[in-house]
């Protein structure tokens, strides 16, 4: 599988998310705002650096984002990198190298998974195409945004599966969680990293 450098542009189709609190490639989609508003004044503010991750056996760093500076890297698998904010129980976490099927199989594929996840609701789920601005090609992606209980506790979730240069595989899935609450601050997360991801050829 091939790996490219892209910043997505502007996508369509955001519609099939409106109320599920996702800031979707190209346009925001927010809901209950109140209560999203009082949770980005009550988390600590977020600075956004790009930072290099996957780093190669010859020193090379084969990924590139845009993410929150002070989100600590931890490496949790072959291609599968994680950056905590654990002050406020926030994450981020990439697989940069998925197998080849489209981003809804993929999508499906994590839906089916989720079956017999405690408190389990699917919020919202769609598939939207747009056009690299870096020369790319078209690329597609499919977000589902669901909610589950840990205990007494209510994560709120948004995967995503990104199809780049109009390849026929979903070749990266982002994923980002926390707290209900934490939607709106988590849907800049997983928009600013989606726009500004970068996979540069394995050598």
């Amino acid at each position: 599988m091939k790996r490219y450098g892209v910043v997505a542009g502007a996508l369509t189709g955001v519609a099939a998310l409106a109320g599920a609190g996702v800031l979707f490639l190209g346009g925001a989609v927010q809901s209950n705002a109140a209560e999203q508003n009082t949770a980005a004044a009550q988390a600590a503010p977020i600075t956004f650096a790009m930072r290099n991750f996957e780093k190669m056996s010859n020193g090379k760093y084969i990924s590139h984002s845009k993410l929150p500076k002070t989100w600590k890297e931890s490496s949790i698998g072959k291609h599968e990198t994680k950056f905590d904010d654990a002050a406020n129980g926030r994450m981020i976490r990439f697989n940069t190298w998925l197998g080849p099927a489209s981003t809804k199989s993929q999508m499906d594929k994590k839906i089916a998974s989720l079956k017999g996840t405690p408190g389990l609701k699917i919020v919202a789920k769609a598939t939207v195409k747009g056009t690299s601005t870096v020369g790319q090609g078209p690329v597609t992606v499919s977000t589902v945004v669901y909610t589950y209980t840990s205990g007494k506790t209510t994560r709120w979730v948004a995967s995503r599966y990104a199809e780049l240069k109009g390849g026929q595989g979903g070749n990266v899935e982002i994923t980002v969680g926390g707290a209900p609450s934490q939607s709106k601050v988590l849907s800049n997360v997983l928009e600013t990293a989606t726009q500004t991801l970068s996979l540069t050829p394995n050598a």
